[in-house]
């Protein structure tokens, strides 16, 4: 870029050659053998200059790719990681192993959000607080036990939530729910105590007398499987607030559709859907990414971070 400096006394116009500023590089770590074409486009919205997808990391290789990549660009440059994928216990270990071989001064900001966990959850929690208000020692029912599923159960765990997950996979063993109270376990500590999980495995569970007694039920299952058929929901006392995060038909509950928000979809059920939801997201994950362009500083944007800017946005803070 030139600028013209013009100095009257002398009659002097001076060219200023001036650096161009770098790019902002934001670099996408996916634990999966494909990167997810969501996340790339949401950066590049954004405002992102540059997005370079990187599959199939892993944990232990981050230090020696770290180097690579800081160390080949200014100090002063502008500079994201993204940590996404469907493998959350090697992501949260990917964004602590990036936040580690930062040094300085090459002091870049982390967001991390395995398949858009942190910042779907935030959005649900958030959307459940803006309808009943207060979810201490209110009865939640996640159906799922996906990566969202288990953000959510993070979330709602730690404002006194009494949470039961539930997977709906019958090929699910108990040694994979035991694996995941484990992981649960050591992420809540002490509030792990307000969350139960079942499995599908020999239909030992009747899927109506898990939910009866809930206030809120969260339909997280995999798309196009309808998981509340309409027997279940008339047979539901009120009042019940139903969410489900099922944008391809059949959607997850009967009688709801991806743009009903807070609607009354049988006597006291009232439903929001996937489209709500999933608007909110993008909200937040845009939010992130825009502070994350103006952010200096070594830190990680999570569910924790994601949360509060969903609070933000439903003005609920």
């Amino acid at each position: 870029m030139e600028l013209l400096e013009i100095k009257p006394d002398k009659r002097l116009i001076k060219v200023i050659e001036k650096e161009k500023q770098t790019d902002i590089i934001c670099y996408f770590f996916d634990t999966d053998e494909y990167a997810s074409p969501f996340d790339i486009n949401m950066a590049y919205d954004a405002g992102i200059d540059n997005v370079l997808p990187y599959s199939n990391v892993k944990a232990n290789y981050v230090p020696k790719l770290i180097n690579q990549l800081i160390f080949s660009r200014k100090i002063c440059s502008r500079t994201i990681f993204f940590v996404g994928g469907s493998k959350t216990n090697e992501a949260d270990l990917i964004a602590k192993n990036i936040y580690h071989s930062l040094v300085a001064p090459f002091n870049f900001p982390i967001i991390i959000d395995p398949r858009g966990s942190h910042t779907t959850a935030s959005a649900i929690i958030a959307t459940m607080i803006k309808a009943i208000k207060n979810l201490k020692n209110k009865n939640i029912v996640i159906l799922g036990t996906g990566p969202t599923a288990r953000i959510l159960a993070i979330l709602a765990a730690r404002l006194k939530a009494k949470i039961v997950m539930f997977e709906t996979l019958k090929n699910v063993n108990q040694n994979y729910i035991n694996d995941l109270n484990f992981e649960l376990s050591e992420k809540l500590a002490q509030d792990f105590k307000n969350l139960t999980i079942y499995c599908n495995s020999n239909d030992i569970i009747d899927r109506f007398d898990l939910i009866k007694n809930a206030d809120i039920i969260c339909s997280l299952v995999a798309p196009g499987v309808e998981i509340l058929p309409v027997h279940i929901i008339k047979k539901l006392k009120s009042p019940k607030l139903i969410i489900d995060g099922n944008m391809v038909p059949p959607y997850g509950v009967w009688g709801l559709n991806p743009n009903d928000n807070n609607k009354e979809i049988y006597p006291g059920i009232f439903g929001i859907g996937a489209l709500i939801i999933g608007n909110l997201k993008y909200k937040i994950e845009s939010l992130i990414l825009k502070e994350a362009m103006k952010s200096s500083i070594k830190r990680i944007f999570n569910y924790n971070y994601a949360f509060n800017i969903a609070l933000k946005l439903l003005n609920l803070k």
